[in-house]
């Protein structure tokens, strides 16, 4: 498989089945191999604020590390259609949700168009994504600011996140 990527993946509240934000994002990460997407490596379970700060409960985050033959723009449509399986609801931005799968990273390339930006622009200021990304890639580069990931989280220092111990 020759495509190599970073997927982040994050909820805060039951999915309308009703698994909690952790199992229903592991049923998610499960379902990209019926569609030809290969889980590498997974991080571990991160509990975090929501960002903007709000009353919303706290997400879950994690990374996980995949590879595919299929191009950035199929992994995208097939991210949504998981979303949508499990759950995902879009009426207004930063919502709570119960499904969030992001592109994080794809072959280390630059994309930038209506309906995808890659590396993720707000990712570089999430400790959400950067603590879990580390975990799986210490070494990883920002193919556009072209700093590491330790540049990042030394960067990114008030966000409150927890590393959970959850398999």
């Amino acid at each position: 498989m020759k495509n190599k990527f970073i997927i982040a993946v994050g909820s805060n509240i039951n999915s309308p089945e009703g698994f909690d934000p952790i199992e229903n994002c592991n049923k998610a990460i499960n379902e990209l191999s019926k569609f030809n997407i290969k889980i590498i490596q997974k991080s571990s379970w991160y509990l975090s604020e929501p960002i903007p700060k709000s009353s919303q409960p706290k997400y879950y985050n994690s990374v996980f590390l995949c590879n595919s033959n299929h191009d950035v723009n199929k992994v995208l449509k097939i991210i949504q259609i998981v979303e949508q399986k499990f759950g995902r609801v879009r009426i207004f931005k930063n919502m709570s949700r119960c499904i969030d799968l992001d592109i994080i990273s794809f072959n280390g390339n630059v994309k930038n168009s209506l309906l995808l930006k890659i590396p993720h622009p707000r990712m570089h200021l999430r400790k959400f994504v950067l603590l879990p990304l580390f975990e799986i890639d210490a070494h990883w580069l920002h193919p556009l600011l072209k700093k590491n990931i330790q540049f990042f989280l030394e960067k990114v220092k008030c966000q409150k996140i927890k590393k959970l111990k959850i398999d």
